[in-house]
């Protein structure tokens, strides 16, 4: 079987779908990913086939305009179109005819939500196509709203139903786009915005969450229409840690460790600061991966700083995890059985940070606006409480139990079965 994978955004709109792949191919199959051109060397290094989408959002976001555009887009609204009409909108129509040349040959398409015109690539080509949200974010459900409309607010079973109808206005700003490469490349008629949200031809498009239904023991809607196997985690035996931080973790106990990957902080040297001062007046060492987030230190026996690492075997050392909130750190900090908190910026990771909380995963999230020395003191020092270390080992407990990639592929493999 072939698969052909089309997805734009982030690292975390990428990586659930090279761990997919990873699997695949581990089965036999073959696997190509179509994205953005920034994430090339990620999916070539993990033995995955790569095809260049013009749609590159990391590469935009370095530009001066992208960061403004991205940033304050309801304060710009002249420059912001203009960027639109001469940049994104351009890139994307591009990226469609990108996005149908990769599919050449394919026997499915696994597309990310943001991918506007896959179901058009899979009726054309009349082949099945299924949708992978890396959150549970697209299908209308009774237990909790749009995580886009409230992260952390519940507003009965029928406003959280009816928050989901946004999902199919998403494509709306690009459906001129989607319809003159449906009309030129397909040479299939114009269509209508959100009419292939959720179904292609009559028929329903199933969707893939790559989450632990562990998290959601409340949620029964999702039952007969929504996969949820489990997180995706890849278990490469390429990677490892550098050596630094192999020689800190050796040289002492075990530390604190923070990562906000991509999101910049607003107070940089405030939050520098606190961390300093927390760690040691909590005699706690500590590992920080630098990322986007503008922090810079001197070099510190007690404070190793790097600017990258991989989660998954970095976390298990750490006596308790500092992050964001991104669904791919979260399910490594989960993996690792290691108590979290959470500082959330946007999109999810408010979801997520309140998730864990009520549900006794995380320590009570914070913004960055309320951190200071004092609550930071207070956070780590419950890192080290009985009850939290309990709790998050039970998690991992079930976590490993669960292989979200297996379960998934052999979910795709009998879909694809069922539609010859």
């Amino acid at each position: 079987m072939r698969i052909s994978i089309l997805t734009l955004g982030t690292r975390g709109d990428v990586e659930p779908f090279i761990a997919l792949a990873e699997k695949a191919l581990e089965k036999g199959h073959q696997a190509v990913i179509c994205t953005g051109k920034t994430f090339k060397p990620f999916i070539e290094k993990a033995g995955i086939e790569f095809k260049e989408a013009a749609s590159d959002l990391m590469a935009m976001l370095e530009t001066e305009e992208g960061q403004m555009v991205f940033a304050h887009a309801a304060t710009h609204p002249l420059r912001t179109k203009k960027y639109l009409d001469e940049v994104i909108n351009p890139a994307f129509r591009q990226t469609l005819d990108q996005f149908y040349e990769a599919t050449q040959g394919a026997d499915v398409i696994l597309y990310h939500p943001k991918v506007f015109g896959a179901p058009d690539i899979a009726e054309a080509l009349n082949i099945p196509c299924i949708s992978v949200p890396p959150v549970p974010i697209t299908f209308p459900i009774d237990e909790f709203p749009n995580l886009a409309i409230s992260a952390t607010r519940n507003f009965g079973k029928h406003f959280n139903r009816w928050s989901y109808s946004v999902m199919a206005q998403a494509e709306r700003s690009s459906i001129n786009e989607v319809n003159d490469f449906r009309e030129k490349t397909l040479h299939l008629p114009k269509r209508k915005s959100g009419r292939y949200t959720f179904s292609l031809n009559g028929q329903d498009i199933p969707i893939i969450y790559p989450i632990s239904k562990a998290l959601f023991p409340e949620v029964t809607s999702w039952e007969g229409r929504v996969l949820t196997p489990g997180f995706f985690y890849r278990h490469s035996q390429k990677e490892q840690l550098d050596s630094r931080i192999a020689a800190f973790l050796s040289a002492g106990p075990a530390p604190i460790i923070i990562s906000f990957s991509s999101m910049p902080l607003k107070s940089p040297t405030q939050f520098k600061h606190s961390l300093q001062e927390a760690l040691l007046s909590t005699h706690s060492r500590g590992i920080l991966l630098t990322g986007n987030s503008g922090l810079h230190f001197d070099e510190d026996a007690d404070l190793l700083t790097i600017d990258a690492a991989p989660h998954l075997l970095l976390f298990p050392h750490g006596k308790g995890i500092v992050h964001h909130g991104g669904v791919g750190t979260m399910a490594a900090a989960i993996k690792s059985g290691k108590p979290q908190l959470i500082i959330p910026f946007s999109v999810d990771q408010p979801f997520w940070a309140n998730r864990l909380y009520q549900q006794g995963y995380a320590l009570k999230p914070l913004k960055e606006a309320q951190i200071t020395t004092r609550v930071l003191i207070q956070r780590f020092i419950q890192f080290e409480e009985e009850a939290i270390q309990s709790k998050t080992h039970a998690l991992k407990n079930i976590i490993d139990g669960e292989n979200g990639t297996e379960t998934a592929l052999a979910f795709i493999e009998n879909h694809c079965q069922n539609n010859i």
